[in-house]
């Protein structure tokens, strides 16, 4: 079975940390970028499955990432989650517009995320 492609952009080395942690080798192949400049980097080359936004970084930001890449690069296919601190609403429906599959509010457990991630990548296969 090939393992599923993460893209993830966080900052804070703590939350890398975690997503080491949480997402194990033998099913996710990661890359850890630290703003959205790298992730929009990483994205043309390595074509993820899923990616992580962390909503705010340097640079760029997660809803600005997220914008670039569904707007501009036209990707409608690729499973994408934003992992935040904030739970405002406004975040919530700015990113649902865009085509997000998922919103992760921090902290997260090492135990959920990979339940979480698998559920919103399902669901969106089968849409696609």
């Amino acid at each position: 079975m090939p393992k599923i492609k993460i893209l993830i952009a966080e900052d804070s080395k703590s939350i890398q940390f975690l997503y080491n942690k949480a997402l194990p080798d033998a099913f996710f192949e990661k890359s850890l970028v630290l703003n959205g400049e790298e992730a929009l980097q990483a994205y043309k080359t390595q074509k993820p499955d899923i990616i992580l936004l962390d909503m705010h970084m340097p640079l760029l930001n997660g809803y600005q990432t997220l914008k670039i890449l569904r707007e501009n690069f036209k990707d409608t296919a690729t499973t994408i989650v934003m992992v935040t601190s904030s739970s405002d609403k406004e975040d919530v429906m700015a990113c649902a517009k865009l085509g997000i599959q998922g919103y992760i509010v921090k902290p997260f457990t090492v135990e959920e995320l990979p339940q979480l991630l698998m559920k919103y990548h399902r669901a969106k296969s089968v849409t696609a």
